[in-house]
């Protein structure tokens, strides 16, 4: 287990978007990553996943666009989890949620 992505400070840029460096680096610049890859990163790291959607009917794309930067995700229940992106897709924007299979609450 490679434990190398751990939390760090969430600093979004003008349109609200933000990547967590290693995530950033592991899916290098592509805009799908394969099902059974992503896992077994994710399982090499010691690291569960979540994703949150943005309430689409909650904006006005002809104003907002792809600025989301007045979303602000909810973190899920139980402890440990931390931002690895806010990036917006052809689904809408997403939010995906990190935490180390260690921290789970129990």
């Amino acid at each position: 287990m490679n434990n190398q992505i751990t939390e760090l400070p969430v600093e979004r840029d003008q349109y609200g978007y933000w990547t967590h460096p290693v995530y950033d680096a592991f899916c290098d610049g592509r805009e799908y990553v394969p099902t059974e890859e992503f896992n077994a990163w994710m399982s090499e790291n010691g690291l569960e996943w979540t994703v949150e959607y943005r309430d689409e009917s909650d904006i006005d794309p002809n104003v907002d666009g792809y600025d989301i930067s007045e979303w602000e995700p909810e973190s899920p229940a139980g402890d440990g989890w931390f931002v690895g992106s806010i990036h917006d897709t052809e689904d809408g924007a997403v939010c995906i949620w990190l935490r180390n299979k260690a921290e789970r609450a129990q």
